[in-house]
């Protein structure tokens, strides 16, 4: 019986033929996730992400949005990232403390601790849809030492940030984010008027949710809403926390395929 899976296979297969990758070499590339041939793939100058695609063979289990490109050249900077948030929690905590502010000190804590457990991972944003690398815009070069992960798709939306506890909440398709906000209890020392989305491919935005600058957003499954910490009651030294949260969690990804067997 042909099926609908079997054509896009087949389709996969002939307009993939003639691939840049071929396994185990020096200069390498990695493929891990919900792929059938996981591991590590030789690098050629001129291969690109399709070429990846095809020679891990991304699974109908894959989760195309959810897929991270982890590139060595993008560490570095996201170590200046991770530090400098780390810097901005503890200077926005001592001026917290200086404030006469406990609640908000103790939310800063919290948050520190959850950072300082986050990855440096190197993500960085990319498609990773293996039909949409047919269109050439979105088919770019891979670098030596590349990495690409493509999980299985979850079933869960995550509050973080300024809120009474990190909240882990059922996708609906039928949930606004204001919903989402309903039941995770914001905390004392959160902005009323936007929050941040990070949705699964790792693109971001500063969502209004105030009544006078409310914002549509659809949400997708495995999306994170970043609550902040009210301006108003950070340090002038290091406003910039908000900001910067929202794009570390930017970097991070979930796991899937073989890490989850």
């Amino acid at each position: 019986m042909i099926t609908l899976r079997s054509l896009r296979r087949a389709a996969l297969a002939a307009l993939f033929a003639g691939s840049l990758i071929a396994p185990l070499a020096a200069d390498t590339i990695y493929i891990d996730g919900a792929v059938l041939k996981p591991g590590e793939y030789q690098w050629h100058q001129g291969a690109r992400l399709h070429d990846a695609v095809v020679a891990g063979q991304v699974s109908s289990q894959a989760w195309p949005l959810g897929a991270a490109l982890l590139r060595q050249s993008a560490i570095e900077p996201q170590q200046r990232l991770k530090a400098g948030v780390l810097y901005e929690l503890r200077t926005n905590g001592l001026y917290a403390r200086g404030e006469n502010n406990p609640e908000l000190q103790q939310l800063l804590e919290r948050m520190e601790s959850f950072v300082e457990r986050l990855p440096v991972t190197g993500r960085v944003v990319a498609e990773l849809d293996p039909f949409q690398l047919l269109i050439a815009s979105n088919n770019e070069l891979l670098e030596a030492g590349d990495e690409l992960v493509y999980p299985r798709r979850p079933s869960t939306i995550r509050v973080l940030g300024a809120v009474a506890a990190d909240c882990q909440l059922p996708f609906g398709a039928e949930l606004r984010l204001k919903d989402y906000l309903r039941q995770c209890p914001a905390h004392a020392s959160a902005g009323r008027d936007y929050v941040h989305v990070i949705q699964p491919d790792g693109t971001t935005e500063r969502v209004g949710i105030a009544h006078w600058n409310q914002q549509p957003v659809t949400l997708a499954v495995g999306a994170i809403i970043y609550v902040p910490v009210k301006p108003s009651a950070l340090s002038p030294d290091a406003r910039d926390l908000n900001k910067d949260m929202a794009a570390l969690l930017a970097t991070q990804y979930s796991l899937g395929g073989r890490y989850s067997e």
